[in-house]
């Protein structure tokens, strides 16, 4: 007989724009839409660009993807050596590393979906 594990989940849902999760960041404005799911790994976020500036570098600390909904994306990638663009259009799919530095940046009017894991990760790094 199979026995059946008990644990906790949180249930299936469709979780709605609230705009105590929205917050800004460079030139966009970055929603958490996945904030009150109850996911404990993964993260979901909405990112539109008001301007075609580009954001502080930022060094990722998770692994994030970056899916192009509308618009063009351009992620500045700052290495050792240089920096390079990588550019997105719609329908394209980004992948960042754990680690990486970068500058976030798209034409105006752009939107794309993050998701990121662990989407805990400053908890990870104290």
């Amino acid at each position: 007989m199979c026995r059946k594990e008990t644990m906790t989940i949180a249930p299936v849902s469709v979780p709605r724009y609230r705009e105590e999760h929205d917050a800004a960041f460079g030139p966009a404005m970055i929603e958490h839409r996945t904030a009150e799911s109850g996911l404990s790994q993964l993260g979901s976020y909405f990112m539109a660009f008001q301007s075609d500036e580009l954001s502080d570098p930022w060094t990722v600390l998770y692994e994030e993807t970056i899916y192009v909904i509308e618009g063009r994306a351009r992620i500045v990638v700052l290495e050792e050596g240089g920096e390079h663009t990588v550019t997105g259009e719609v329908g394209d799919l980004i992948v960042l590393p754990k680690g990486s530095t970068v500058r976030y940046g798209a034409t105006a009017g752009t939107r794309l979906l993050l998701s990121i894991s662990p989407v805990n990760w400053r908890d990870a790094e104290a």
